[in-house]
């Protein structure tokens, strides 16, 4: 079975032609939306102060992690602020919460710690719910947790180790996001045109790994805002260059288009990456 874990690495300067804050929220909401659908583990947020105009790192982070919390949570976690103005037009995420036998994984908030390792927890049933912690484990108030529910009538539920469903959004620097992965794409128009007999020796050298792959601004792609020159992008794989990728792809070698949008090229790059035997 395929274990491959999935980082997105996107700029801080994602939305930085956005026309006003409704459609910067929409292009965040699309790339959260091929996160969720691709099962990325983590959407990565990195600095690029150049290529920032209104909207920056800080409202780019903020709607994803919006986007990343269970809608019966959000009210309780954000409440009111400017940046989430425009959030209804979001699409909505619905991960995937199954979880083994048949149970269901939810994200749960700590509302009250009880004595003797008790806590209760809202994680979107009727009413917060009274869980026992796994033996050692700490919790306050306020706390995201996981929990696993196995029936609802009756609620027979437990608070468990491990994420929730979906994906975790993280601001890092681009080198610590690639130091923590095995193999790092970048996307290009300049990188290595994929294809379809090049395509399992890539899904191959990707399987089972933790794979990085970074996306370019509009208007910004990844040569500009890594100071390398497009002229020089390394298409051999195995190449490295010193912006510390493993290989430069291009995901789209036929692009009609003078300028693809970063949602679009999320959409367009994950779905060969992620294919099955």
């Amino acid at each position: 079975m395929d274990d491959t874990r999935l980082d997105v690495l996107v700029p801080s300067s994602l939305v930085r032609e956005a026309e006003d804050g409704r459609e910067a929220t929409r292009k965040l909401g699309y790339v959260a939306r091929a996160a969720t659908i691709f099962r990325a583990d983590r959407l990565v947020v990195f600095p690029d102060g150049e290529g920032e105009r209104r909207w920056g790192g800080e409202y780019v982070t903020t709607v994803l992690e919006y986007c990343a919390t269970p809608p019966y949570l959000r009210k309780e976690v954000w409440g009111m602020r400017d940046e989430l103005r425009h959030v209804g037009v979001l699409p909505p995420m619905r991960p995937d919460t199954s979880g083994p036998d048949g149970s269901e994984l939810r994200d749960g908030i700590v509302t009250e710690v009880g004595p003797e390792g008790r806590v209760r927890v809202n994680c979107g049933l009727q009413h917060p719910i009274s869980l026992r912690l796994p033996p050692e484990r700490e919790a306050t108030e306020g706390e995201r947790v996981t929990v696993r529910v196995s029936s609802r009538e009756p609620v027979r539920a437990r608070v468990v180790e491990g994420p929730s469903p979906g994906f975790r959004v993280a601001g890092e620097d681009i080198s610590d996001a690639l130091a923590a992965a095995d193999v790092g794409v970048a996307t290009s128009r300049h990188g290595r045109p994929l294809s379809v007999s090049g395509l399992g020796d890539l899904r191959a050298r990707l399987r089972d790994k933790r794979v990085a792959v970074a996306f370019g601004a509009p208007g910004r792609g990844l040569p500009a805002i890594l100071g390398v020159d497009p002229e020089e992008v390394p298409v051999e794989p195995g190449v490295q260059d010193d912006s510390g990728f493993d290989l430069w792809l291009n995901t789209i070698p036929r692009q009609g288009s003078e300028v693809v949008r970063t949602e679009e090229a999320v959409f367009t790059t994950l779905s060969p990456l992620t294919l099955t035997e």
